[in-house]
């Protein structure tokens, strides 16, 4: 069966409302847009025999239809092992005494010299 792009707007709103049966005006108004609605409220009414024959919905005894796929639980893949942590996150900061700021080993300035003579 080919889908059309009416039959796909209906398929894509019917799934996200799984496992709810949906009424048919509802599908008209949400599923096509509201301007499309304004201009014939019942358009979906000639597009859910095909889709209802094709299997790719149901309906209950009140009228409302759902997708199929969404009946069925689904299969979720198996978890993954535990991921690995790295190494950086098990090293913590920790702060020693009240020394928040380390001295520095790098160059300074000693006496009145900023410019220290090269040896």
């Amino acid at each position: 069966m080919i889908l059309n792009a009416e039959m796909l707007d209906i398929i894509a709103y019917l799934k996200t409302a799984p496992d709810k049966f949906v009424s048919l005006p509802e599908i008209s108004r949400r599923a096509g847009g509201r301007k499309r609605f304004e201009e014939t409220p019942d358009w979906a009414k000639n597009v859910m025999p095909p889709l209802l024959e094709a299997g790719l919905l149901e309906i209950n005894s009140r009228g409302h239809y759902r997708h199929i796929g969404s009946a069925q639980p689904e299969t979720k893949p198996a978890a993954p092992a535990a991921p690995v942590s790295s190494p950086r996150r098990k090293l913590k900061a920790a702060i020693v005494g009240d020394d928040y700021f380390p001295s520095s080993e790098g160059p300074s300035i000693i006496g009145g010299d900023y410019f220290p003579a090269a040896d």
